[in-house]
């Protein structure tokens, strides 16, 4: 009989479940689509018992298409830095949570940034902080909803809370306590201290384990309305973005990466995080650190032109259309940039940045506004890769291309001329997926991910720079990092406006 994982995929827009095969091959895949909430300027939410049913929903699909098949254990891949509060009965006590480009503790972060000096924040978890972490989101939750506070038994994640609604134990693995603030990258455990500075109870955090550990059985209310044993094995998994890059082949130290999801991010798979000011490190789902920067709206930018510019009598086109438009456009747009920060940036600007068209022209049509979205998302991935090959010393030799932007070819070459470095795309695109199943099969069979990786992902197209193209890429890029800088000017007056 042959053998799989059943694996659950939590992304910003849809929830994903799937069966795959000992050989990584996906045999049935099913989505559902999920709300998203933003009730005032800078707050994201979603409802963690969406988040659930749609997993069930999802789940007891591809089950469905999945006979004779023998299921070995679930594993849970989901978007990072939630902030989900619980009782000690395990209710739920917020009906909707701040989500990982939740912005609405950006005061918070300004008091500890007085009382924490940059330097230190780096040294201590690899990182500055800003509102995307879990720590500024719980003392939010103190400050404006003390009765939820206190009530709280454990603050959790999507996938925590996730793998706590389908095993009842309460664990947190290291990729997800990374991007806490609240994490010692040298000792690899809590910081007490941090925990005190945030004035949050050390109780409320859950135990750290690594992401391929069994966490727990299937509970039996779980486990009857989808056929599943008692007590199937659940491994931890991990944040979505490290399941991801190690379906994007980041098995072995030394690789980068492009992914192009809903957000949007450049990273490499190093032994110790590179600390800077301009770049973000999490703990991978293996051995060792990511350092990235990222874009809170990649793809996000992309399906906001979609809507906006390409719904006609309320539907959407596919991509591929406006891939074709942008396609018929020249490299650089005939000077028209796009800077995309509809969600804020982290790092190299302000969470109140905003998007900004620059250099609109009689002669701009759709199809340019379309080619600007893709080379302004690639703009601003390129500041991090300068930096990140700045600190390592020696320039990066090729990148992976994972996400759902890989889909597009002429997205993967804009890339791959901008970047100036050979773009590789995977045969297997559901990079999320794949990492999480890895994790999964790690867990129960003893194999190391490194090996299944190798096993498993293959290499689909390779796109090279088009060397005609440098020129105007180069002058366009310059051109967007000094006006990046000039904006954020008016960037922090539209904040006080706003």
């Amino acid at each position: 009989m042959r053998k799989a994982v059943l694996v659950v995929d939590v992304g910003t827009e849809s929830v994903r479940a799937a069966l795959v095969d000992e050989e990584g091959g996906i045999l049935a895949l099913e989505s559902r689509g999920l709300k998203f909430f933003s009730p005032s300027p800078g707050w994201a939410e979603q409802s963690p018992e969406e988040w659930f049913s749609a997993a069930c929903a999802c789940m007891q699909g591809v089950l469905g298409k999945g006979a004779g098949v023998e299921i070995l254990a679930l594993g849970v891949s989901a978007q990072m830095h939630a902030v989900v509060p619980v009782d000690q009965d395990g209710r739920l006590l917020l009906p909707r949570v701040p989500i990982w480009c939740d912005k609405r503790s950006s005061e918070i972060c300004k008091r500890i940034h007085e009382i924490l000096p940059p330097e230190e924040q780096i040294d201590r978890t690899a990182n500055l902080l800003i509102p995307n972490w879990l720590a500024p989101k719980m003392h939010w939750i103190r400050e404006h909803f003390p009765e939820v506070y206190a009530k709280t038994s454990l603050f959790l994640t999507a996938k925590d809370y996730l793998n706590f609604r389908f095993t009842g134990a309460q664990y947190i693995d290291f990729s997800e306590a990374s991007g806490s603030f609240l994490f010692s990258w040298r000792r690899r455990t809590w910081d007490t201290d941090l925990v005190k500075l945030f004035a949050i109870d050390g109780e409320k955090l859950p135990p750290i384990v690594p992401s391929s550990s069994v966490v727990g059985g299937l509970k039996k209310d779980v486990a009857t309305p989808l056929s599943l044993p008692e007590g199937l094995p659940v491994v931890c998994g991990a944040g979505d973005m490290l399941c991801l890059l190690l379906g994007g082949g980041m098995v072995e130290k030394g690789r980068s990466c492009d992914v192009t999801g809903t957000a949007a991010d450049v990273s490499v798979y190093l032994a110790e995080p590179l600390l800077s000011p301009r770049l973000m490190n999490l703990h991978h789902a293996v051995d060792g650190w990511i350092s990235f920067g990222i874009l809170d709206s990649g793809g996000g930018s992309m399906k906001w032109l979609r809507d906006a510019l390409y719904t006609f009598r309320g539907q959407p086109v596919s991509y591929a259309w406006i891939d074709e438009e942008a396609k018929a456009t020249p490299p650089g747009a005939e000077g028209l940039l796009f800077f995309p920060y509809l969600l804020g940036e982290r790092l190299f600007g302000s969470p109140w940045a905003r998007g900004v068209f620059f250099g609109i022209l009689p002669q701009h049509h759709r199809g340019h506004f379309a080619r600007a979205v893709m080379e302004g998302v690639c703009f601003d991935l390129k500041m991090s890769l300068e930096e990140i090959e700045r600190l390592m010393g020696q320039p990066l030799q090729e990148i992976h291309a994972i996400g759902g932007g890989a889909k597009s070819a002429l997205w993967c070459q804009i890339k791959a001329d901008i970047y100036e470095k050979p773009v590789v795309t995977l045969r297997e695109t559901e990079g999320g997926i794949m990492g999480a199943a890895m994790l999964a099969f790690s867990g129960v069979t003893g194999e190391a991910v490194p090996s299944l990786g190798k096993r498993w992902l293959h290499v689909e197209r390779k796109f090279a720079p088009t060397p005609e193209h440098q020129a105007v890429y180069r002058k366009q890029y310059a051109l967007f990092r000094e006006f990046h800088d000039l904006f954020q000017v008016a960037f922090e007056r539209y904040r006080k406006e706003a």
